[in-house]
């Protein structure tokens, strides 16, 4: 190849490169300036990795709300139980490190980080025994975490948790994969493509909800913000969550722990009835019920009905 040729693909290299960086930066931006997830209430705790964004509201024995663990997900997914219930308890929502207005640094997440997360939030913020509703992946992170110190909680609802057994020894392909998604241009570039719009569209469509008419506009846009909220690192969580960094087996944990324990799952979840059964084979105290006519977040399909559920468990 001559130096002429030379220049001329070195030329195109760059431009292609600039001009999908501007992509993924204006996909940044936009996505920072229209955020649905402004919040003039909300607090930070200033923990050892970063900010953390919680709320606290309302007075009476405390209750914290847990997010499942996706890059779109945030404290939006309680928005229509946090009020209600603060008219009878204090009520703490937060977004976990690496999603929504939290900060979101270039670490490796791991199912340990977040478990440290919860319990360093519960001693430091809340400082009291607390009752704790988490969805789905996010289970695990707090069963490990009452199973290191279960002096911090009193009750635990899951709302259709994971598999009990959820941890696999992390392959050289998913190691390869992480590596892949944590590159500068070529990894966001395959985070933003993985998080489009319509990708959450399809997401609270086939996964998130039982009755796709019921599905507002402003709730996935608020998950596609959350994406997208920050410096443009969300990738990070993305690939750690891709190559199975974020899972542990909670087997010993649900066996061992002796707080009241509730599960909620939903009529059409995945597996749900399963699920359950296993864990109740592990920890025959554990109570559970099907909030019928729901997917994986009744929260959004059945507010009133699961803040019901809540209240009989945790009254």
């Amino acid at each position: 190849m001559n130096k002429n040729k030379i220049i001329y693909a070195t030329a195109i290299t760059g431009i292609a490169a600039a001009s999908v960086y501007g992509i993924n930066k204006a996909i940044n931006v936009v996505a920072n300036a229209k955020s649905t997830l402004a919040n003039p209430n909300g607090l930070q705790y200033q923990w050892r990795l970063g900010n953390i964004f919680y709320t606290k509201q309302g007075s009476g024995k405390p209750v914290l709300l847990i997010h499942d663990l996706t890059c779109g997900s945030s404290d939006v997914e309680w928005k229509y139980i946090a009020n209600q219930y603060a008219k009878t308890n204090t009520v703490y929502t937060l977004d976990l490190i690496g999603c929504g207005r939290s900060d979101k640094p270039s670490v490796t997440y791991t199912n340990y980080m977040y478990v440290q997360l919860i319990t360093d939030f519960i001693k430091n913020v809340i400082n009291h025994r607390t009752d704790v509703v988490v969805t789905g992946t996010s289970a695990s992170f707090v069963l490990m975490s009452c199973f290191n110190d279960n002096t911090l909680f009193d009750k635990i609802v899951l709302v259709n948790p994971g598999a009990i057994i959820n941890g696999k020894m992390i392959s050289g392909n998913q190691r390869l994969i992480k590596k892949l998604i944590e590159l500068p241009i070529i990894g966001t570039t395959i985070y933003n493509i993985a998080n489009m719009r319509k990708s959450y569209n399809r997401m609270f469509k086939d996964d998130y909800y039982c009755n796709p008419y019921a599905i507002r506009r402003s709730v996935v846009r608020a998950y596609y913000d959350a994406a997208h909220y920050g410096t443009m690192t969300s990738k990070y969580l993305f690939a750690s969550i891709m190559s199975n960094y974020t899972s542990t087996n909670v087997t010993r944990a649900v066996k061992d722990i002796n707080n009241s324990i509730f599960i909620i799952g939903s009529e059409y979840e995945p597996d749900i009835k399963e699920i359950i059964a296993d864990y109740t084979d592990l920890n025959p105290s554990i109570e559970s019920t099907i909030i019928n006519g729901t997917k994986h977040l009744p929260q959004f399909e059945k507010p009133g009905e699961l803040l019901s559920q809540l209240k009989i468990f945790l009254s």
